[in-house]
């Protein structure tokens, strides 16, 4: 059972637990910093997403290539999940928790659905969820993404496409920020544009920055997102450029630029 060594981290913790099965020996960091991943950004169904919210097989099988392995990803109905499972095993998927959406491993079946739990080493939290069949299907949502990883040809990945991607879409991501910022809006417009606009610069790109190492850049945009909070714990009635200095996060968004440009 693997644990979780950064912010978010439970699909990569899952990942590395599912290779301990296997009979390979990672950490969710390990995998994380090979393949870049504190570099990488990406725009899907219009958000903007990065770090840990990088979690499907598109970005494993950068991992899991190279090792002879790939990750089958399949969309399975709410009332087929359990045989399913039962049939694939080990296997990834997300359960609802009080905490939100979390990525565990499905392990056994016994009578009980059994599985892993990445958690944080010492939180004192469950290694492993025992459901019934009942109370897995209530973790659910009506299609459930699962996640198997097979033996597959080994193939060497080029992470230079990704990364000269990321350049464009972390661009992006800071000028949409700045034209949302400039204007006024209904204050409960917030709270959506909290993960697929917000997130990627102001929460994940933080955690990546640490987990790399860059330390003083991520202390810069943490200053900035204590900004963003003090405005989101407001009345939100003006325009969150008058509290979120946008020149200031133009430009530590270039200096993360140059950070990925280094990386290629």
């Amino acid at each position: 059972m693997k644990h979780m060594h950064f912010k978010a981290s439970c699909s990569y913790a899952a990942l590395a637990s599912i290779m301990e099965l296997n009979g390979v020996d990672t950490e969710d960091y390990k995998i994380a910093l090979e393949i870049k991943l504190p570099w990488l950004f990406s725009k899907e169904d219009g958000a903007y997403i990065s770090g840990p919210m990088l979690q499907s097989a598109k970005w494993f099988n950068l991992w899991l290539l190279p090792r002879g392995y790939r990750m089958a990803e399949e969309r399975v109905e709410r009332e087929q999940l359990c045989s399913y499972l039962r049939a694939h095993k080990p296997a990834m998927l997300g359960v609802q928790t009080p905490y939100g959406k979390h990525a565990v491993v499905f392990a056994e079946y016994d009578g009980i659905y059994h599985f892993m739990n990445p958690t944080h080493e010492g939180s004192g939290e469950r290694t492993e969820l025992p459901f019934s069949e009942e109370e897995l299907l209530a973790s659910v949502d009506q299609e459930t993404m699962v996640g198997t990883v097979i033996p597959a040809e080994a193939e060497q990945q080029s992470l230079a496409p990704f990364l000269n991607d990321s350049i464009s879409v972390i661009r992006e991501n800071c000028v949409e920020i700045e034209a949302f910022a400039a204007e006024k809006h209904d204050p409960n417009a917030y709270f959506p544009m909290m993960n697929s606009l917000f997130r990627p610069l102001l929460l994940d790109g933080i955690t990546m920055l640490e987990l790399a190492g860059e330390t003083d850049l991520a202390q810069e945009f943490t200053a900035l997102q204590q900004q963003f909070v003090f405005f989101m714990r407001g009345t939100r009635e003006e325009a969150l450029q008058e509290t979120l200095p946008l020149d200031q996060l133009h430009d530590l968004t270039e200096q993360y630029v140059q950070m990925i440009k280094q990386q290629i």
